[in-house]
């Protein structure tokens, strides 16, 4: 990550409260429920992990209340602060200040799964991605899992431009290529935003280069945010029908494009 880059991240993110996004709506929180319920999956006792990317977190804590082992990384210095602060007394977690991309303080095949929630689509140098990739692989063990997620390009498009009051205005905010219907800058977010084809570009090299196998891909929150409004009126029965609905359906390839959010599983083999 360039220094320029880095610079961005740290500053879009200090003081934006990234430990509430995932339960500010009901919305919000399904990316969070569905994906807690693929780590379960891939879980063996007293699972030793390290999310790499941590925000202020929430995957961190819901894992280490689960019983698992955590080192969190952060690149976010105000972050990293809170964390400290949060698991003080927690002798199961350890937090540290790091890049995704250069994590030497981690050692090699000594996790059974490594999270990469977020340092993916801040990285936009597609060889820091790779780079990224790579340490997670390097310090997962073998027959391990890590899970690598992106922002799709269409559902945050649809969302905050087209369903804002002045779309055609709200547009011109962005790098936008309209004979293609795809956001070429999101200008003042440090996210890159991916198409399908482009997430399999990065996965096949990444595969190829560190004998890595595609286990499986899933959406992290549907159509949610697309229709957020419905989500968030609906009552806790109703809730908990979409929760099943969105897992049910999270591998379906004709539906991926809908979600703000996917994550790859990659096995080390």
């Amino acid at each position: 990550m360039s220094n320029e880059q880095e610079r961005k991240v740290i500053e879009q993110y200090s003081g934006f409260p990234e430990g509430k996004r995932l339960t500010f709506t009901k919305a919000n929180e399904t990316e969070f429920l569905v994906t807690m319920h693929y780590i379960r999956k891939f879980l063996p006792p007293a699972a030793k992990i390290a999310d790499v990317g941590a925000g202020e977190g929430t995957y961190t804590k819901a894992l280490a209340d689960e019983g698992c082992f955590v080192d969190a990384v952060e690149l976010t210095p105000c972050y990293v602060e809170q964390m400290k602060g949060m698991f003080a007394d927690r002798e199961t977690v350890n937090v540290f200040q790091g890049n995704a991309k250069r994590l030497p303080f981690l050692e090699d095949d000594e996790y059974d799964v490594v999270l990469l929630m977020g340092p993916i689509y801040s990285l936009k140098d597609p060889e820091e991605r790779k780079a990224a990739c790579q340490e997670a692989l390097r310090i997962v063990k073998p027959g391990g899992y890590v899970f690598i997620a992106f922002c799709l390009q269409d559902a945050p498009l649809i969302h905050e431009i087209f369903m804002s009051e002045n779309p055609a205005e709200e547009i011109n905010t962005i790098g936008y290529d309209r004979a293609n219907a795809l956001v070429t800058d999101n200008t003042g977010s440090s996210r890159i935003l991916d198409t399908i084809a482009s997430v399999d570009l990065l996965i096949d090299a990444v595969c190829a280069e560190n004998n890595a196998v595609k286990v499986c891909r899933f959406s992290q929150d549907g159509v949610s945010q697309i229709i957020r409004n419905f989500v968030n009126s609906m009552n806790e029965n109703s809730y908990q029908e979409w929760i099943r609905y969105l897992i049910s359906t999270a591998e379906r390839p004709d539906l991926m494009g809908f979600s703000d959010h996917i994550v790859q599983v990659l096995g080390k083999r």
